[in-house]
């Protein structure tokens, strides 16, 4: 595969030691399951730059991306503990990633409301992050 996301991750941690193989083909969505402790956010650090890795490679339509500072790898993550903006509303936390890599606002907007149509909350790009917690 030339197009896409190529990676085999290899990082050693204290407690365990993370060997995947993952693909995906340009604009697939692609979603890390598994129990407790299995390696999903070291996974995904990993394709970010958060962590060293021990070995193996990260590709994105070819480009090796291992020697790339986090900034330009273009990877975006979403922690676990998500910190949102609670001034913005839903559709401009997602704007903020396009926004920061120099997109215009009507151009980042656009995105994030393609990617809240595409993962299933559209109906709260309005709402503020305050107001999605039920009380």
């Amino acid at each position: 595969m030339s197009d896409g996301l190529e990676a085999h991750l290899i990082v050693r941690r204290a407690a365990f030691d993370l060997d995947l193989v993952l693909t995906a083909a340009p604009g697939e969505v692609v979603a890390l399951l598994g129990p407790n402790g299995a390696g999903k956010s070291t996974a995904l650090r990993a394709l970010a730059g958060l962590v060293p890795m021990a070995g193996g490679h990260v590709r994105v339509d070819g480009e090796d991306l291992r020697p790339l500072p986090t900034d330009r790898r273009r990877i975006g993550m979403v922690f676990q503990d998500y910190l949102l903006f609670p001034h913005l509303s839903a559709l401009e936390n997602v704007a903020f990633g396009p926004r920061c890599r120099g997109a215009g606002r009507r151009a980042a907007r656009r995105v994030a409301a393609e990617w809240l149509d595409r993962v299933g909350p559209a109906e709260y790009a309005s709402t503020r992050p305050p107001s999605l917690i039920p009380h």
